[in-house]
């Protein structure tokens, strides 16, 4: 159910998004000549659906739906340079053609790295003047700072909407380390507690029990550990949920958060 849910509003995100994309100029959008607002602004709005599947579902930025986020956000970026593409015209001699009467994209692809160029060229000085190869590869670096600012944008989207702390000293997202589910309660408490008490080598052993434990479809109680850890400083956070099954949904009952410093994070989350 999430992973239709996250689809369905994927889906809609990135043709909401491409259409006002279009509307505003927003794919080649910058700020002093190559800061790609516009293109950020796309993956973040595209990025939107998924995150929001994740929410109703009490689900989390497992690769999949951040795959999936990907795919919304990149998916949305190409649709606005379609649109502006069919929309285009081209003047060829005293004629002026729309791009779609012979659909030239290599020409396009050069109109934009020539356009890109010169925008990031706008912000020097008068007096400086680059030859006709630099300001080729100037666009083309220009180019591509849309498309990774398209990917990074919809990464940060996706982790600030579903809640995934955020490390200052490092400046980045926590990634998700663990996500278990188990219908062994009681090894889930004894986890718990050997983390609180500082015991990193039997609680990496107890969690092996933990993931031993996978729920059935006959159970309709069962924990979950949901591990997020900064890949920089190795600090964490832990949530531990009881869930329960619903007809058609699954409802999280929050239980217990505590963060995990950077020595206690190393030792009780290394694998």
């Amino acid at each position: 159910m999430t992973t239709l849910l996250a689809l369905i509003f994927s889906a809609a995100t990135t043709i909401v998004i491409a259409v006002l994309g279009h509307q505003f100029h927003l794919a080649h959008f910058h700020l002093i000549g190559g800061i790609p607002v516009g293109s950020m602004a796309i993956g973040a709005g595209a990025a939107a659906g998924t995150a929001i599947a994740i929410r109703l579902m009490n689900g989390y930025d497992t690769d999949d739906f951040r795959m999936l986020g990907y795919v919304a956000g990149f998916t949305a970026y190409a649709l606005v340079i379609f649109a502006d593409y069919t929309a285009l015209q081209f003047r060829v001699g005293d004629r002026v053609l729309a791009a779609t009467d012979f659909m030239n994209v290599a020409r396009y692809f050069l109109f934009l790295v020539e356009e890109g160029a010169k925008s990031a060229a706008s912000v020097l000085p008068k007096w400086v003047r680059f030859p006709q190869q630099i300001m080729f590869w100037i666009g083309m670096v220009r180019l591509s700072v849309e498309v990774v600012g398209v990917l990074v944008a919809t990464g940060w989207a996706l982790s600030l909407l579903t809640g995934v702390p955020f490390c200052w000293r490092n400046r980045r997202f926590y990634e998700l380390k663990q996500l278990v589910s188990s219908a062994n309660i009681s090894a889930v408490h004894e986890w718990e507690l050997a983390v609180h008490q500082r015991r990193p080598i039997e609680a990496r052993a107890i969690l092996s029990r933990v993931r031993a434990g996978r729920p059935q479809f006959q159970d309709r109680v069962w924990m979950r550990i949901v591990i997020h850890q900064c890949p920089g400083c190795l600090a964490g956070r832990v949530r531990i949920e009881k869930c329960r099954r619903g007809h058609g949904f699954m409802r999280a009952e929050y239980q217990e958060e505590f963060l995990l410093d950077e020595a206690r994070g190393s030792a009780l989350l290394a694998t």
